[in-house]
C-alpha cells in the first residue's frame, strides 16, 4: 500500500471515528433526557465538584476529556465557544483535561457530566455521561435578641444553620443608615452576637435584616419579608422601702 492510500485510509478512519462518537453521545443524551439516572451526582450550588478516573494508569491524561451539558431537549456543551458557557468559568482553571477535574459556579439546575477517554494504542474509544444536579443554595438563620431594663447593655443574636462566613446588613428602629457586621471564617452553626450600642427608649424596638451574604451568593429581603425580633426595654423599677421583718 502507498503512502498516500495509507494516509487516506487513516483519514477515513478517523473520520468514521469522530461520527461514531458522536452518534453514541447523541444516543446517550436522548436516553439520559428521559431516564432517571443510576449514578446521580448531586451538589450544593457554589460547592466545587471533583471528577477523577482511577483505572486506565497507561493512557495519556491529555485523553481523558470531560465535559458539561446542560440537560434540556437540546443540551449544550459548556466547551462549545458558540454558547454563552465558558468552559473557564466552570472548570477550575479551565481545566477540562485529565484524569481529574474540578467544577464550580454551575447555576442551580440539571447537567449532563461526560468523560470521554481514547487509546489508539489498544484501539478502545469510551464515553460515560453521569446526571449531576446542582440544588439551590439556601439560608436558614433564627433571629432573638436581649430584653433588658433601660440603659443596660443588650445584644441580638443571629444563629445559622450553614457554614460561614457571613456578611450582615441591618437596621434598627427607624435607622435610614443600615449597618454592617462580618463574621470570619468557616465554622458550621456558627451564631453572631451584634451589640446594640445606641441607647433604646423603653418598648420595643425591631431589628431588621436586610441582606445576608454567605460567600456563596446574597440574600437580598423585600421590606416586607425581612426577618426580624424585638429588643424588648424595660423601665428601671422603682425604688421601695425595705422592712425589717419583726419576730413574734
Amino acid at each position: 500500500m502507498t503512502e498516500k492510500a495509507r494516509n487516506s485510509q487513516l483519514i477515513l478512519m478517523y473520520r468514521l471515528k469522530q461520527h461514531i462518537i458522536h452518534f453514541i453521545l447523541a444516543i446517550l443524551l436522548a436516553v439520559l433526557a428521559v431516564a432517571n439516572a443510576a449514578a446521580q451526582i448531586a451538589i450544593q450550588e457554589c460547592d466545587t465538584m471533583t471528577f477523577s478516573v482511577s483505572s486506565r494508569p497507561n493512557i495519556p491524561e491529555t485523553h481523558f476529556v470531560w465535559g458539561i451539558y446542560n440537560a434540556s431537549p437540546n443540551p449544550t456543551d459548556v466547551l462549545d465557544p458558540a454558547t454563552t458557557l465558558d468552559p473557564a468559568l466552570y472548570f477550575v482553571d479551565g481545566q477540562y483535561a485529565g484524569r481529574t477535574v474540578k467544577v464550580t459556579g454551575l447555576a442551580p439546575g440539571e447537567y449532563y457530566v461526560r468523560i470521554h477517554v481514547w487509546d489508539e494504542v489498544s484501539c478502545t474509544d469510551n464515553i460515560e455521561m453521569y446526571l449531576m444536579e446542582v440544588l439551590e443554595s439556601d439560608l436558614d438563620m433564627e433571629v432573638y435578641a436581649d430584653s433588658v431594663c433601660i440603659g443596660d447593655p443588650t445584644n441580638v443574636y443571629i444563629r445559622f444553620t450553614g457554614r460561614g462566613p457571613y456578611t450582615v446588613t441591618y437596621t434598627i428602629g427607624d435607622a435610614v443608615t443600615p449597618s454592617v457586621f462580618n463574621l470570619n471564617g468557616d465554622a458550621v452553626g456558627p451564631e453572631i452576637t451584634i451589640p446594640v450600642l445606641e441607647p433604646l427608649p423603653e418598648g420595643e424596638t425591631t431589628f431588621w435584616v436586610i441582606s445576608v451574604n454567605d460567600g456563596c451568593k446574597a440574600y437580598e429581603y423585600p421590606e416586607s419579608e425581612r426577618p426580624s425580633t424585638g429588643i424588648v426595654i424595660f423601665p428601671k423599677p422603682a425604688q421601695q422601702p425595705i422592712y425589717i421583718k419583726e419576730e413574734n
